[in-house]
This record gives C-alpha cells, sequence and structure tokens, in this order.
C-alpha cells in the first residue's frame, strides 16, 4: 500500500456502494466499525434497502442498536417493520451448531428475494466474522469467492467486516482477493488494500511459488485421507469389542481426527494462494507448472489419496 491507497474521507470508501458490490473492511477497533457501518446502514435505508447487519465481539447485536439508534431517527419503528435487523454472528452464520457453506449462501439469497418481494429496492448487509476461527477459514473464503463471482448482478451489497488482529499477511492476501474492494482502518487511517503490480514476483520465484503450493495441496490430500483410513479402522475395532478400553480408543481417534482437520484447513489456504497467484501472477508460467485455473480438488477426489497407507 502506498500513500495514494490512503483516503481522508470515509464516505467515499465504504458508505453508500452500487448494487452488486461486495467489500471488506479489516479494522482495528469497535470504532473503526461503527464509524464505517453506522453511515452504510444510514445509506441503505434511505435507497429503501432492506438491511441485515450481522454483529459479533467487539460490537454485538445490543450494542449495535444503541450506536445506530443515535444516527438513525424511528429505529424501533424500522426494526420492528423489518427494515433492517441486527443479528448475532451465531444466529447467521452458526445456525446449525458449526459454518456451513452452502447454507450461509442459501441464507444470503434467500434473504435478498425476500427484499425485493417485500418491496425493497435490494439488500444491504455487513458481516462481522470476528467468530471465525483457523479451521473454518477456508469454508469462508471459499463462500467469500463464490459471493464474489455471483454478486455483479444482483440487487444486493454486502461489507464483510475482519479483525486486523486475526489477519496475518496471507490471511489479508485472501481476503482481498475474494472481494472488490479491500479496505483496512488502522490508527484511523483508511486505506485500500491493492493487489497491483508491486505484488508481481520475478519469473523464477513464481514458478518456483506455484510448484510448492502444487506439491503441499498434494501433500495436504494425501496425509488427510491417510491418516483418516486406520482411524476409521480404529473406531470400527473398538466398536467390534467394545470393552472397558472402547471408550478411551474412541476419545483418542476424536482427537487425532480434530488435528487431521488442520491439515485440511492447511489444503484450503494452499489452494487460495494457488488461485490468487494464477489469477494474478502466473498468466505466462509454464503449463508444466500450471494446471488449468479454477478449484482444485478436494482430498478425496486425488487418485493418491486413496492408496492404502
Amino acid at each position: 500500500m502506498t500513500d495514494s491507497d490512503c483516503f481522508t474521507d470515509k464516505t467515499a470508501v465504504l458508505s453508500g456502494p452500487p448494487w452488486g458490490t461486495h467489500a471488506c473492511l479489516v479494522y482495528q477497533s469497535r470504532h473503526d466499525l461503527i464509524d464505517t457501518l453506522v453511515p452504510y446502514f444510514q445509506s441503505g435505508l434511505e435507497q429503501n434497502a432492506c438491511c441485515v447487519w450481522i454483529t459479533a465481539e467487539p460490537l454485538q447485536a445490543g450494542a449495535a442498536r444503541r450506536v445506530l439508534a443515535r444516527s438513525v431517527k424511528g429505529l424501533d419503528r424500522r426494526l420492528r417493520r423489518g427494515d433492517i435487523q441486527i443479528i448475532d454472528a451465531s444466529d447467521w452464520y452458526l445456525l446449525d451448531g458449526g459454518f456451513s457453506c452452502s447454507a450461509a449462501l442459501n441464507r444470503c439469497a434467500q434473504k435478498g428475494l425476500e427484499a425485493q418481494e417485500r418491496g425493497y429496492e435490494g439488500l444491504f448487509i455487513s458481516g462481522n466474522v470476528s467468530w471465525l476461527t483457523g479451521m473454518e477459514w477456508g469454508a469462508f473464503m471459499e463462500y467469500e469467492a463464490t459471493v464474489n463471482r455471483a454478486i455483479g448482478s444482483s440487487r444486493i451489497a454486502a461489507v464483510c467486516t475482519y479483525p486486523l488482529s486475526a489477519c496475518g499477511a496471507r490471511k489479508l492476501l485472501e481476503v482481498a482477493s475474494t472481494h472488490q474492494l479491500a479496505v483496512i482502518r488502522q490508527n484511523g487511517v483508511w486505506r485500500r488494500i491493492t493487489l497491483g503490480e508491486e505484488t508481481t514476483l520475478p519469473d523464477e520465484e513464481r514458478r518456483w511459488a506455484i510448484g510448492q503450493i502444487e506439491a503441499n495441496i498434494e501433500q495436504f490430500a494425501t496425509l488427510a485421507d491417510r491418516i483418516r483410513h486406520p482411524l476409521q479402522v480404529l473406531m470400527a475395532m473398538a466398536d467390534l469389542i467394545e470393552n472397558e478400553q472402547s471408550d478411551a480408543i474412541r476419545e483418542k481417534v476424536r482427537e487425532i481426527d480434530a488435528v487431521v482437520g488442520q491439515l485440511d484447513a492447511g489444503w484450503a489456504g494452499s489452494r487460495a494462494v494457488r488461485e490468487y497467484l494464477l489469477n494474478h501472477d502466473l498468466a505466462g508460467a509454464p503449463p508444466e507448472l500450471v494446471t488449468k485455473s479454477g478449484l482444485c480438488p478436494r482430498p478425496s477426489e486425488y487418485p493418491d489419496s486413496r492408496r492404502s497407507s
């Protein structure tokens, strides 16, 4: 980011976005959320949009209502009428006990359709993902990428908010690559996160990077499935024997399977980085190092991952 990526007027960043916008704010403090989302939802209500604010720490639903009431006249009436809904993240993203990409996509699409059926111009939505864990990161990036591809022709505007404290360099890259516009608010300064020519790698480094990522993707896939196969055997044996050791075996199997889940998350992260490099840096890379652009197979779809250990 350079000085040219800085903004002095927040209204030029995320307030009043056009339909089909998928943007994100990487925020540092509770005040950053208030300073961004209150004018965002004010703009939505002024445009006769149905508004949905999905909240999480450090600004949960009750606090969000209070700060919005200071700027929006008749907020209680608007809430009763359904002009705006303020919902905790657990009641939106985690409604079924855990994050599901397909469920979240369906919920967003359904809300957009309902808004137009009820006579609104469209949907303004924002979700805070401070609840997101490393285990769910890959699935959530898949969700964000799908939204980014589909939202352009819709009557939906979306602003996703990510805490800066949870975003290292790799995660910032992934977040920026799955949104049309990415902005970071730090120490009161607004900056656009850009993925332009300054991020391009030299040819030799690009070839090495994509080759290493391809190897990582296949290794993650193979390791995960090869570990899970003997775990299934152990679980079946514990069920068959059913003695005083069976419960202990099952518990250890579950612990190991949770660790294997981290390999799945690593696979998803490597895939996201690979997609970014293909889309931004590697258009001219040699064919032997680059497979076709698009989603990589999931671990169970690799032929090697079905070989016995």
